[in-house]
């Protein structure tokens, strides 16, 4: 799947999960954390996956649950915090085994997956807002609910987001005296490698994730 084709196919994902109405939050985690591994097809990363899903959702919830969509697109929000949190811990676990065994990931990826996560964290709740906002004005305070629990619900994984982010800007120097010694003898990775190994971890955590849910 190409840049151009991720933004529908995300929509497309999650309007027709919460027109199921079955395992919302879980299915919306796994979805978007399985393409969070292409942080690089997209402009802002997470942010951009977040839009996508809220909008699939918001076209969902209209056609399912007109004037009663709250309660879905709270699992909706709830599942996208997690996924946010998923693809953060991946980020954290990929960077640190890889500086374990004396690898380095490419400038240009270890920058984009710092803006990323850096912009995901400081818009989940506007994202949340413009995309609800959809829904109409006589269920504006919806909307308002909804932005208000992305808020809540952001913060209970702001920790992960913060991980990550510090994972990535983290020199090799400055975690510890082994880490050093690998560091200057480091094997550079090409760019791109950290997205591709990021995605197969991110493939065996959503796979689980579904497990959970069975």
């Amino acid at each position: 799947m190409n840049a151009d084709q991720l933004p529908d196919w995300l929509k497309q994902q999650a309007e027709d999960i919460v027109k199921s109405g079955r395992n919302v939050r879980e299915e919306i985690a796994k979805v978007s954390s399985s393409v969070a591994g292409k942080f690089h097809q997209t402009k802002n990363g997470f942010a951009d996956i977040s839009r996508s899903v809220l909008d699939g959702a918001v076209a969902g919830a209209q056609q399912a649950f007109p004037g009663q969509s709250e309660s879905v697109l709270r699992e909706v929000v709830a599942g996208l915090a997690e996924g946010l949190a998923i693809s953060a811990n991946a980020v954290r676990l990929t960077l640190e085994e890889s500086r374990g065994r004396g690898a380095q990931f490419a400038h240009e990826d270890l920058k984009k997956v710092a803006e990323d996560f850096r912009e995901a964290g400081e818009h989940f709740k506007q994202a949340v807002h413009e995309a609800t906002d959809k829904l109409g004005a006589q269920i504006s305070a919806q909307s308002l609910s909804l932005a208000d629990h992305a808020g809540h619900t952001l913060g209970s994984v702001r920790p992960a987001i913060d991980a990550a982010i510090k994972a990535a800007c983290d020199d090799p120097s400055a975690l510890g005296k082994e880490t050093l010694q690998a560091g200057a003898s480091a094997t550079r990775q090409a760019a791109g490698v950290l997205f591709s190994e990021l995605g197969k971890r991110l493939e065996r955590a959503g796979d689980q994730l579904l497990k959970r849910s069975d």
